[in-house]
Protein backbone atom coordinates (compact mmCIF):
# COMPACT_ATOMS: atom_id res chain seq x y z
CA UNK A 1 0.00 0.00 0.00
CA UNK A 2 1.28 3.47 -0.90
CA UNK A 3 0.84 4.73 2.64
CA UNK A 4 2.19 8.28 2.41
CA UNK A 5 0.54 9.12 -0.92
CA UNK A 6 -2.72 7.64 0.36
CA UNK A 7 -2.42 9.72 3.53
CA UNK A 8 -2.07 12.97 1.54
CA UNK A 9 -5.06 12.02 -0.61
CA UNK A 10 -7.14 11.25 2.48
CA UNK A 11 -6.07 14.44 4.27
CA UNK A 12 -7.60 16.51 1.50
CA UNK A 13 -11.00 14.85 1.88
CA UNK A 14 -11.58 13.58 5.38
CA UNK A 15 -11.29 14.50 9.04
CA UNK A 16 -8.14 13.33 10.91
CA UNK A 17 -9.95 10.54 12.75
CA UNK A 18 -11.25 9.17 9.45
CA UNK A 19 -7.75 9.28 7.96
CA UNK A 20 -6.18 7.35 10.85
CA UNK A 21 -9.01 4.80 10.92
CA UNK A 22 -8.79 4.21 7.17
CA UNK A 23 -5.02 3.71 7.24
CA UNK A 24 -5.07 1.38 10.24
CA UNK A 25 -7.93 -0.70 8.82
CA UNK A 26 -6.22 -1.08 5.43
CA UNK A 27 -3.03 -2.16 7.18
CA UNK A 28 -5.02 -4.72 9.16
CA UNK A 29 -6.48 -6.14 5.94
CA UNK A 30 -3.00 -6.26 4.39
CA UNK A 31 -1.72 -8.28 7.33
CA UNK A 32 -4.28 -10.97 6.54
CA UNK A 33 -4.47 -10.76 2.74
CA UNK A 34 -1.22 -9.22 1.49
CA UNK A 35 -0.32 -5.99 -0.30
CA UNK A 36 -3.37 -4.02 -1.44
CA UNK A 37 -1.49 -2.69 -4.47
CA UNK A 38 -0.85 -6.25 -5.64
CA UNK A 39 -4.51 -7.14 -5.09
CA UNK A 40 -5.63 -4.00 -6.97
CA UNK A 41 -3.23 -4.60 -9.87
CA UNK A 42 -4.58 -8.16 -10.29
CA UNK A 43 -8.18 -6.84 -10.33
CA UNK A 44 -8.82 -8.56 -7.03
CA UNK A 45 -10.39 -5.74 -5.01
CA UNK A 46 -13.98 -6.74 -5.77
CA UNK A 47 -13.23 -10.36 -4.93
CA UNK A 48 -11.70 -9.27 -1.62
CA UNK A 49 -14.74 -7.14 -0.80
CA UNK A 50 -16.97 -10.13 -1.60
CA UNK A 51 -14.90 -12.37 0.67
CA UNK A 52 -15.44 -9.90 3.52
CA UNK A 53 -19.22 -9.78 2.99
CA UNK A 54 -21.26 -10.48 6.11
CA UNK A 55 -24.87 -9.33 6.44
CA UNK A 56 -27.19 -8.65 9.34
CA UNK A 57 -28.95 -11.89 8.41
CA UNK A 58 -25.62 -13.75 8.70
CA UNK A 59 -25.14 -12.20 12.12
CA UNK A 60 -28.66 -13.12 13.25
CA UNK A 61 -28.11 -16.72 12.10
CA UNK A 62 -24.81 -16.94 13.97
CA UNK A 63 -22.71 -17.63 10.88
CA UNK A 64 -18.95 -17.70 11.48
CA UNK A 65 -16.46 -15.04 10.49
CA UNK A 66 -15.78 -15.66 6.77
CA UNK A 67 -12.49 -13.72 6.70
CA UNK A 68 -8.89 -14.60 7.51
CA UNK A 69 -8.77 -11.92 10.20
CA UNK A 70 -9.14 -12.57 13.91
CA UNK A 71 -12.16 -10.55 15.07
CA UNK A 72 -12.95 -10.23 18.76
CA UNK A 73 -15.87 -7.81 18.58
CA UNK A 74 -18.81 -7.65 16.15
CA UNK A 75 -17.99 -9.51 12.94
CA UNK A 76 -20.66 -7.53 11.07
CA UNK A 77 -19.37 -4.09 12.15
CA UNK A 78 -15.71 -5.01 11.66
CA UNK A 79 -16.13 -6.41 8.16
CA UNK A 80 -18.43 -3.56 7.14
CA UNK A 81 -15.69 -1.13 8.18
CA UNK A 82 -13.05 -3.15 6.30
CA UNK A 83 -15.10 -3.13 3.09
CA UNK A 84 -15.57 0.64 3.36
CA UNK A 85 -11.86 1.35 3.71
CA UNK A 86 -10.81 -1.11 1.01
CA UNK A 87 -13.19 0.65 -1.40
CA UNK A 88 -11.66 3.96 -0.35
CA UNK A 89 -8.18 2.69 -1.23
CA UNK A 90 -9.48 1.45 -4.58
CA UNK A 91 -10.87 4.95 -5.29
CA UNK A 92 -7.48 6.41 -4.47
CA UNK A 93 -5.87 3.99 -6.91
CA UNK A 94 -8.49 4.83 -9.53
CA UNK A 95 -7.70 8.55 -9.27
CA UNK A 96 -5.29 9.28 -12.17
CA UNK A 97 -3.80 12.33 -10.48
CA UNK A 98 -3.21 10.53 -7.22
CA UNK A 99 -1.59 7.55 -8.92
CA UNK A 100 0.71 9.74 -10.98
CA UNK A 101 1.81 11.73 -7.96
CA UNK A 102 2.27 8.60 -5.88
CA UNK A 103 4.46 7.09 -8.57
CA UNK A 104 6.61 10.20 -8.58
CA UNK A 105 6.75 10.16 -4.77
CA UNK A 106 6.19 13.93 -4.81
CA UNK A 107 4.19 14.45 -1.65
CA UNK A 108 4.31 18.24 -1.49
CA UNK A 109 3.20 18.50 -5.10
CA UNK A 110 0.47 15.96 -4.42
CA UNK A 111 -0.93 18.00 -1.58
CA UNK A 112 -0.89 21.20 -3.62
CA UNK A 113 -2.58 19.74 -6.69
CA UNK A 114 -5.19 17.86 -4.72
CA UNK A 115 -6.03 20.97 -2.71
CA UNK A 116 -6.72 22.84 -5.95
CA UNK A 117 -9.29 20.20 -6.85
CA UNK A 118 -11.32 20.68 -3.66
CA UNK A 119 -13.63 23.47 -2.59
CA UNK A 120 -11.36 24.79 0.12
CA UNK A 121 -13.22 26.64 2.82
CA UNK A 122 -16.54 24.89 2.31
CA UNK A 123 -14.89 21.53 2.81
CA UNK A 124 -13.03 22.75 5.91
CA UNK A 125 -16.22 24.01 7.53
CA UNK A 126 -18.07 20.77 6.81
CA UNK A 127 -15.17 18.72 8.18
CA UNK A 128 -15.07 20.73 11.43
CA UNK A 129 -18.85 20.45 11.71
CA UNK A 130 -18.57 16.69 11.35
CA UNK A 131 -15.86 16.50 14.03
CA UNK A 132 -17.99 18.43 16.52
CA UNK A 133 -21.15 16.46 15.77
CA UNK A 134 -19.34 13.17 16.24
CA UNK A 135 -18.40 14.31 19.76
CA UNK A 136 -21.94 15.47 20.58
CA UNK A 137 -24.15 13.19 18.48
CA UNK A 138 -26.91 12.95 21.11
CA UNK A 139 -27.52 16.68 20.76
CA UNK A 140 -28.84 15.91 17.30
CA UNK A 141 -31.17 13.21 18.62
CA UNK A 142 -31.35 11.44 21.96
CA UNK A 143 -30.13 7.87 21.81
CA UNK A 144 -28.23 8.07 18.53
CA UNK A 145 -25.16 5.83 18.39
CA UNK A 146 -22.44 6.26 15.76
CA UNK A 147 -21.66 2.88 14.16
CA UNK A 148 -19.20 3.75 11.37
CA UNK A 149 -16.07 3.30 13.47
CA UNK A 150 -15.25 6.99 13.36
CA UNK A 151 -14.86 7.11 9.58
CA UNK A 152 -17.09 8.10 6.67
CA UNK A 153 -18.72 4.98 5.27
CA UNK A 154 -18.21 4.23 1.59
CA UNK A 155 -21.27 3.24 -0.45
CA UNK A 156 -21.93 3.11 -4.18
CA UNK A 157 -23.14 6.75 -4.28
CA UNK A 158 -20.18 8.16 -2.35
CA UNK A 159 -19.26 8.67 1.30
CA UNK A 160 -21.75 9.01 4.17
CA UNK A 161 -20.70 11.78 6.57
CA UNK A 162 -21.93 9.92 9.66
CA UNK A 163 -23.69 6.56 9.93
CA UNK A 164 -25.61 5.98 13.13
CA UNK A 165 -28.26 3.77 14.72
CA UNK A 166 -31.28 5.05 16.63
CA UNK A 167 -33.00 3.62 19.70
CA UNK A 168 -35.31 1.51 17.50
CA UNK A 169 -32.35 -0.11 15.72
CA UNK A 170 -32.88 1.83 12.48
CA UNK A 171 -29.88 2.93 10.44
CA UNK A 172 -29.53 6.71 10.31
CA UNK A 173 -27.70 8.44 7.45
CA UNK A 174 -26.51 11.90 8.50
CA UNK A 175 -25.48 14.36 5.77
CA UNK A 176 -23.92 17.73 6.67
CA UNK A 177 -24.00 20.95 4.67
CA UNK A 178 -22.20 24.10 5.76
CA UNK A 179 -24.76 26.62 4.49
CA UNK A 180 -28.20 26.51 2.88
CA UNK A 181 -29.17 23.02 1.70
CA UNK A 182 -30.77 22.79 -1.73
CA UNK A 183 -32.52 20.19 -3.88
CA UNK A 184 -29.34 18.29 -4.75
CA UNK A 185 -28.63 17.74 -1.04
CA UNK A 186 -31.87 15.78 -0.77
CA UNK A 187 -30.93 13.67 -3.78
CA UNK A 188 -27.52 12.94 -2.31
CA UNK A 189 -28.97 11.88 1.04
CA UNK A 190 -31.65 9.68 -0.54
CA UNK A 191 -28.97 8.00 -2.65
CA UNK A 192 -26.99 7.10 0.46
CA UNK A 193 -30.14 5.82 2.17
CA UNK A 194 -30.92 3.65 -0.85
CA UNK A 195 -27.39 2.23 -0.89
CA UNK A 196 -27.69 1.15 2.76
CA UNK A 197 -31.12 -0.36 2.13
CA UNK A 198 -29.67 -2.43 -0.69
CA UNK A 199 -26.77 -3.55 1.52
CA UNK A 200 -29.02 -4.29 4.50
CA UNK A 201 -32.53 -4.97 3.18
CA UNK A 202 -33.79 -6.25 6.55
CA UNK A 203 -33.05 -2.94 8.31
CA UNK A 204 -35.10 0.25 8.13
CA UNK A 205 -33.13 3.33 7.05
CA UNK A 206 -33.71 6.97 7.99
CA UNK A 207 -31.95 10.15 6.92
CA UNK A 208 -31.11 13.42 8.66
CA UNK A 209 -29.95 16.44 6.67
CA UNK A 210 -28.09 18.97 8.85
CA UNK A 211 -27.58 22.48 7.49
CA UNK A 212 -27.64 26.15 8.43
CA UNK A 213 -30.89 26.55 6.48
CA UNK A 214 -33.02 24.82 3.81
CA UNK A 215 -34.62 25.96 0.59
CA UNK A 216 -38.26 25.21 -0.14
CA UNK A 217 -37.48 22.04 -2.13
CA UNK A 218 -35.94 20.47 0.99
CA UNK A 219 -38.90 21.43 3.17
CA UNK A 220 -41.33 20.06 0.58
CA UNK A 221 -39.39 16.79 0.32
CA UNK A 222 -39.54 16.32 4.08
CA UNK A 223 -43.33 16.48 3.91
CA UNK A 224 -43.59 13.43 1.62
CA UNK A 225 -40.40 11.36 2.09
CA UNK A 226 -40.78 8.86 4.90
CA UNK A 227 -37.83 8.82 7.28
CA UNK A 228 -36.36 12.17 6.20
CA UNK A 229 -35.61 14.83 8.83
CA UNK A 230 -34.14 18.33 8.53
CA UNK A 231 -32.06 19.80 11.36
CA UNK A 232 -30.70 23.35 11.52
CA UNK A 233 -27.44 24.08 13.27
CA UNK A 234 -26.33 27.42 14.68
CA UNK A 235 -23.39 28.88 16.57
CA UNK A 236 -23.33 31.00 19.70
CA UNK A 237 -20.47 33.12 21.05
CA UNK A 238 -19.51 34.01 24.60
CA UNK A 239 -17.22 36.88 25.54
CA UNK A 240 -15.28 37.61 28.68
CA UNK A 241 -12.62 40.09 29.75
CA UNK A 242 -9.06 38.99 29.08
Amino acid sequence: MRVEAFRVWLDEQFAPNTVSTTLSTCKRVETAYGDLDTIYDSNGINALVDELSYSKSDEANGLPNPSRMQIEKSVYDTLSSCRTHIRTYARFKDDPGANELAAENAMEVAGELLRERREGKQFEVERHLQDELRHEITQLETGLEIIDGGAERSVDSGYIDITAKDTDGKLVVIELKRGRAKRDSIGQLLGYMGDLKIEEPETEVRGILVAADFDQSCVSAQAVVHGLSLKRYSFSFQFEDA
